[in-house]
């Protein structure tokens, strides 16, 4: 079975890796290059995460639908965590503003809210 990793058009990739690292506990395992990355490979257990830059684009029809087009619109990333209401209090703890509150769901039993990136793409978040 093949395994699903997102890569997402970022703004600024140093900027999202320190908030995938802050908010979620995602370490970055690469960096291309070093210093002032384009491209990111970001880890959490099983979970990884692509970070590329906008400026990284080659292609013209890329460049043009970026600059005319709200970057996550229609995108939901969901991540599965022991213990949602502790990830919810660490983003409150960071200032992050969840776009959909903390919710129990008994009929199916389950916890979750989601906030937003820096660049608009949804984490939906619950256990």
């Amino acid at each position: 079975m093949p395994r699903t990793i997102p890569q997402l058009t970022v703004k600024d990739v140093s900027a999202s890796v320190k908030f995938y690292g802050d908010a979620l506990e995602f370490v970055a395992t690469l960096l291309d290059p070093p210093g002032n990355p384009d491209f990111a490979v970001l880890e959490n257990g099983d979970a990884s995460l692509y970070l590329v830059s906008r400026s990284s684009r080659e292609q013209e029809y890329q460049i043009k639908d970026l600059e005319s087009n709200k970057s996550g619109v229609g995108v939901r990333i969901y991540l599965e965590v022991d213990n949602a209401e502790s990830v919810h209090a660490k983003i409150a703890r960071l200032g992050i503003v969840p776009n959909r509150p903390l919710s129990y769901n008994k009929a199916e039993d389950y916890t979750e809210f989601s906030f937003l990136d820096p660049d608009g793409y949804e984490i939906g978040v619950y256990s």
